[in-house]
């Protein structure tokens, strides 16, 4: 975070940095007061003077930090004297121990002297130990080269939104010439615009941030690129994620980002299947593809011809909801199928699997005449379930519902 009472903005190749006011002191950077568990970290600090200004070298003008809490522990500090400035732009690092998880900051203030080009980023890594060799690691969390003669070209074009996002805390590197970002303890390939369409609702808003007392199994329909089956597979009570997705390019793009997420794969079985009410093979017309997120299997008359499987949802969910049960194990489904989700719940109504399910978390959309949420969520509470209707007025809507305890 950048303090806008004592400097301005200004942009150092596309990344987000404060113009110190000479004569003005305090923390021109704090934040960002995110949580972390106890262990030993290294982070990275980014300040240049201005070009052309002649003062005593030896002159204190600044100090970065590392704090526990709202200001109240100093885990690490440096002072810094324009000395330590004359190469330029310097990268100033402390190291630390946290000893029990806690929310931290790293500031840098300023006590006026000179002005200062301080940058927003400041890297964070984790040591395995005090001895851990940090250059290495800081050099892969810093936001990469977009000069360089073999980076993507999609890092070059979507520069500032993959800057605020590595300034938001997101890992991004380039690994055999792709963008990758690390989000939550996943990572997922940024290869086209689509690929960020839903960072927000996952990672910012965190619509699917749930918790579980016991062992679990997912059931992801509508699994898009894959970010929400890898955050599900990613939580150790979730033993089992079975993600659905019918297009194959997307499908594709889902695996690809499970294939790079080893530690996780074990857990996920993906299916290119759609899921309504019925059984078919077929050709149907669907949205293009560069927009995942407003594909449906629906027969919309017009767009580019896709070969789709689609198969009833209870037949394809049943024998996996009555596997896990077996183990003891929660169910809890994520839909998100542009409209497909009304037959869906139609078929698993009929075939009495509404009740075996432990909780869900829905997105509809508004595409049928006389259908909405209350379509779907009518079913949910003659069996008990608890719900938690957030859609709007307008527009597509979202819901959860939580079955009441059962005897």
């Amino acid at each position: 975070m950048l303090n806008w009472t004592i400097g301005s903005a200004v942009d150092v190749d596309g990344a987000a940095c404060i113009l110190t006011h000479p004569g003005v002191a305090g923390h021109a950077v704090f934040g960002d007061y995110h949580d972390h568990p106890a262990g030993h970290y290294a982070v990275e600090f980014q300040i240049a003077p201005i070009a052309g200004q002649a003062f005593d070298p030896d002159q204190y003008v600044a100090e970065v930090d590392a704090v526990l809490g709202n200001e109240t522990i100093q885990l690490a500090r440096r002072g810094i004297h324009l000395s330590d400035l004359t190469g330029g732009t310097t990268r100033f690092v402390l190291t630390f121990r946290l000893d029990e998880p806690g929310r931290l900051q790293f500031r840098v203030g300023v006590n006026g002297v000179v002005p200062l080009v301080i940058a927003d980023a400041r890297p964070l890594v984790r040591l395995t130990d005090e001895s851990t060799d940090v250059e290495p690691l800081l050099a892969h969390a810093r936001f990469p080269d977009v000069d360089l003669a073999d980076a993507p070209s999609f890092l070059a074009e979507h520069r500032d939104v993959l800057r605020r996002l590595h300034t938001s805390g997101f890992g991004v590197r380039v690994q055999d010439g792709d963008v990758v970002l690390d989000a939550d303890g996943v990572s997922f390939l940024a290869r086209v615009s689509d690929d960020l369409n839903f960072v927000n609702e996952i990672f910012f808003e965190q619509a699917y941030n749930i918790g579980t007392p016991g062992d679990a199994c997912v059931i992801d329909i509508g699994m898009n690129s894959g970010l929400v089956t890898l955050l599900m597979a990613q939580r150790d009570a979730v033993k089992e994620v079975h993600a659905f997705e019918p297009f194959a390019e997307t499908h594709a793009r889902a695996c690809a980002n499970i294939a790079i997420n080893p530690h996780l794969a074990g857990k996920i079985t993906t299916y290119q299947v759609a899921l309504s009410d019925h059984d078919v093979d077929g050709t149907f017309l669907v949205p293009d593809e560069r927009d995942s997120g407003s594909m449906s299997i629906r027969t919309l008359g017009e767009g580019v011809p896709a070969e789709l499987r689609i198969r009833d949802a209870a037949g394809m969910l049943g024998p996996i909801i009555a596997a896990a049960a077996a183990k003891g194990r929660q169910i809890i489904v994520k839909v998100d199928c542009e409209g497909s989700e009304f037959t869906i719940f139609e078929s698993l109504e009929r075939a009495g699997l509404l009740e075996q399910v432990t909780a869900f978390m829905v997105e509809w959309h508004r595409v049928f005449d006389g259908k909405s949420q209350a379509t779907l969520i009518d079913p949910l509470l003659r069996r008990g379930f608890v719900t938690f209707d957030r859609s709007p007025k307008t527009g597509n809507g979202f819901f959860y519902a939580v079955a009441a305890m059962r005897a």
